[in-house]
């Protein structure tokens, strides 16, 4: 049977960016509104290798009968919270995706698990590389889940100047780059949100933070939350096939100023982007309005 669902992932494929925190913005939304209030019927895992911290047996018998609360973000990182307090903490890594049918639907090539709701849905979970993780939290365990004590959550209220200087203190010799991909200091960022928002603040991205001037902070601080903010609003990066509830694909990459656009006119001042490597990902900037 040809699925036809939605697809809660934007990227797919080996060659394509990861999702990151606008796109895992989206997908929380739309799952919150598709499983909130709805009780799991049954639960097959295909690939228990996903399973951390769990077998296969104890995880379905932990899981099986919950109702689902409410699903949240943090980071990367998805959380689906149960009635009676526990929660299940997904990755999707590089390509994991779910997919929510409204149908009973046979597994597809690549789906790693699948759980069957009340009401007749399921939710399929999908996973090309097999990188995707789940883990299953008890009720007070949230101390315990390194993904909710990673860095600050760039839309959470506490991100603010302040916390952002911080940050910048903490590792002054540290790229600038490098420092906002730390998920240990800043959770969510990934390479296409950085690149943009560093152009933005006029920032080359090979430089120190504890070089950075005020004005700048200031800059580059206002510049991530507006980039994020316009990435949730276009729905994400579609490179691939990302469909949103409405079968609609993100908008965000019409958006972007320097991105995957090497050779191509910067759009402020004319010069050719260029393509570096920091921290070890390509990065993309312009040599005039960002210098090194």
């Amino acid at each position: 049977m040809e699925k036809t669902g939605i697809i809660c992932n934007p990227m797919k494929g080996a060659n394509t960016p990861v999702p990151e925190l606008p796109e895992v913005e989206c997908i929380v939304r739309s799952l919150r509104r598709c499983l909130a209030g709805k009780r799991i019927m049954e639960g097959q895992l295909i690939s228990p290798a996903m399973l951390r911290g769990i077998t296969e047996e104890r995880f379905r018998e932990r899981l099986v009968g919950k109702i689902v609360t409410d699903v949240k973000r943090r980071g990367k990182y998805i959380f689906f919270f149960l009635h009676e307090g526990s929660f299940l903490e997904v990755h999707l890594r590089m390509t994991g995706r779910f997919v929510y049918l409204p149908g009973d639907s046979g597994a597809g090539r690549h789906t790693r698990a699948v759980f069957f709701l009340q009401g007749g849905e399921s939710l399929h979970f999908e996973d090309m590389r097999k990188f995707g993780t789940f883990r299953l939290w008890h009720k007070g365990e949230e101390a315990n889940a390194a993904s909710l004590q990673r860095g600050v959550d760039p839309l959470e209220e506490r991100f603010d100047r302040d916390v952002f200087d911080k940050i910048l203190k903490k590792r002054p010799r540290c790229r600038i780059k490098s420092l906002l991909l730390d998920q240990e200091s800043i959770a969510g960022m990934g390479n296409i949100y950085t690149d943009e928002a560093l152009f933005r603040a006029g920032i080359y991205p090979g430089k120190k933070a504890g070089s950075l001037e005020k004005e700048e902070k200031e800059r580059l601080f206002q510049c991530i939350c507006t980039v994020l903010q316009e990435g949730i609003s276009k729905r994400g990066v579609s490179f691939s096939d990302y469909r949103d509830l409405w079968g609609g694909e993100g908008e965000y990459q019409d958006c972007l100023r320097v991105y995957r656009r090497r050779d191509k006119p910067c759009l402020l001042c004319g010069a050719s982007i260029s393509r570096t490597v920091v921290a070890g990902r390509g990065t993309y900037y312009c040599p005039e309005c960002q210098k090194a």
